[in-house]
């Protein structure tokens, strides 16, 4: 799902000589994050980047010798390399990013499952498992334990004693409250802590059949500014973290990611080509990796 909000220009389709670029860049957690919840894999999708900026610093040192009797440097040789940079986000509405951003850990109770419940439809398919809202929140939260398709017209009085609310053919169970407007997410402002784990840069061409380039830096450290300072009102809401790439550390590219260009970098790995249909795929297989 983390490749459904790419932010591409609709406009490129018309262009004749440039190839103008989409991107978006994704967030995995270490297991040490108070992000990683130890069973899901799938990482925080930072969304659209703007104003991205990068610092590129290596640290050298040079091997010289003095046998034509005057000192030379024979070899320059890399003995650390830092990248830092800078970005923003426009999916300042994502909670787990804004707990990113505001250096916070991120709760949730095990017994409210309503994040992923959805208002109220009428004259819509419902299957078991289904979690719903009334249109006019009332506190709780719904599952569908009879499915079929909802009638024109919504319960009357939801009830909230753990009974049963109908539908057309549709039974709606009482789940109990939710237990915070955020769907079960707790975020302390401004604690500003950075989080270690990795970076998951796409690139993807906005024409249709071009291809993508994935950049993967598996040792990073992310900070948000955690204050008001990263919003940009005057174009559109986002907001602004800062990032520490560590190096490549252990960490190899999985085999099974395909036969594709690799290119490893001394901050991480170029993957390069990537058919537009294969970013997901391997983009799995990238984290699966990561966490094994």
């Amino acid at each position: 799902m983390y490749d459904l909000a790419k932010t591409q220009n609709p406009k490129v389709l018309d262009a004749k000589s440039i190839d103008l670029v989409g991107g978006y860049r994704l967030y995995v957690p270490d297991k040490d994050s108070p992000f990683y919840d130890g069973t899901t894999k799938f990482p925080i999708h930072l969304g659209h980047v703007r104003n991205p900026a990068e610092t590129y610093t290596p640290t050298t040192k040079n091997i010289e010798s003095a046998v034509y009797g005057a000192t030379q440097t024979v070899l320059s040789v890399t003995t650390k390399t830092e990248e830092t940079g800078t970005f923003e986000t426009v999916s300042a509405k994502d909670l787990a990013i804004r707990g990113l951003w505001a250096g916070s850990a991120v709760y949730k109770d095990a017994t409210d499952d309503a994040s992923a419940a959805e208002p109220f439809a009428a004259n819509t398919a419902y299957v078991l498992g289904d979690l719903v809202v009334p249109t006019v929140a009332n506190g709780h939260y719904y599952e569908v334990t009879t499915a079929g398709t909802t009638s024109s017209t919504e319960p009357t009085g939801w009830k909230t004693d753990g009974s049963t609310n109908t539908s057309g053919g549709v039974t709606f169970t009482d789940r109990g409250l939710i237990a915070n407007a955020q769907g079960g997410l707790i975020i302390i402002p401004r604690n500003h802590a950075s989080f270690t784990g990795m970076l998951i840069d796409v690139t993807t061409s906005a024409i249709a059949g071009r291809t993508s380039e994935i950049f993967v830096a598996p040792n990073i450290s992310l900070r948000g500014d955690g204050f008001a300072a990263g919003r940009d009102g005057a174009n559109e809401t986002s907001l602004r973290f800062a990032y520490t790439i560590l190096g490549a550390g252990a960490y190899t590219i999985p085999a099974t990611v395909g036969d594709f260009e690799v290119e490893r970098i001394s901050s991480g790995f170029d993957i390069l080509n990537v058919p537009a249909s294969g970013v997901t795929g391997v983009i799995d297989k990238i984290i699966a990796g990561y966490y094994a």
